[in-house]
């Protein structure tokens, strides 16, 4: 009887926190990443910016830091497997992390010179977004499972796939 409410406990606790309850520096990190991140979208969503003259982002540059904050904690809140609590954040995650919100970052950096150059991307540009969609894959995976990341990944198909396929679904 005991086992099954411990199981139990522990079953809800992983959904809860994301499967990780870290101490220390990893859960200070955390903390900040998500106070910032509710304090930068209060800050976005009231009349102080422009009052001020003061932090005023386009809607496509807010959408890429929020991004990029949602990557960071999605793949520092959520393990690999799902089903065990783990109190410490392997050091692939964190550069998981890093490299999600550097590719949503990259967007919000070179956005003037992304929209110059609309329908003629670099290399480089090419290599970040193709990066950037496999790790918004994984983490919408480890975050909300795998039907979503199927959906996504079906109309990513379609999008690419959609000029040569039938009359009808084209």
């Amino acid at each position: 009887m005991v086992d099954n409410r411990q199981s139990l406990t522990e079953a809800v606790e992983a959904a809860e926190h994301g499967g990780r309850q870290p101490g220390g520096l990893a859960k200070n990190i955390l903390l900040s990443t998500a106070v910032f991140w509710s304090l930068f979208q209060l800050w976005v969503a009231s009349p102080l910016p422009y009052t001020l003259g003061l932090g005023v982002f386009n809607d496509s540059e807010t959408r890429f830091i929020h991004l990029a904050l949602a990557l960071f904690l999605a793949y520092l809140s959520f393990p690999w497997h799902r089903g065990r609590i783990s109190h410490r954040i392997p050091t692939g995650d964190w550069l998981l992390a890093l490299a999600a919100s550097s590719c949503a970052l990259y967007l919000f950096l070179f956005y003037n010179e992304l929209a110059a150059r609309s329908g003629s991307p670099t290399t480089l540009d090419v290599a970040v977004a193709g990066a950037g969609v496999l790790l918004l894959l994984e983490a919408t995976r480890r975050a909300l499972g795998w039907p979503l990341t199927i959906i996504a990944s079906l109309f990513l198909v379609y999008t690419f796939a959609g000029p040569w396929l039938p009359d009808v679904m084209a």
